[in-house]
């Protein structure tokens, strides 16, 4: 695991406040279809998830459909 990279994306992605709340922070075990996070936490993880990758394209099908447009606005710019 690269910390580096994986303090970036948590901060790109805004999940360092949603990871304190969480028992277990990023060792939580989210559940099944993500049952105990909100839709807007479920689709900041899933983009975490492939900035992570570093990849060299990424396809996203309307990445901010969950999130409010605050946060939608610091991904976009951070990301």
């Amino acid at each position: 695991m690269d910390r580096e990279r994986y303090e970036k994306v948590l901060e790109a992605c805004d999940l360092k406040k949603d990871l304190e709340v969480l028992s277990f922070g990023d060792q939580t075990v989210i559940g099944e279809r993500g049952i105990n996070l909100s839709g807007g936490q479920k689709q900041r993880i899933q983009i975490a998830r492939a900035l992570y990758q570093d990849a060299d394209i990424y396809l996203f099908d309307d990445p901010f459909s969950a999130v409010d447009a605050i946060t939608g606005n610091h991904l976009f710019k951070v990301s």
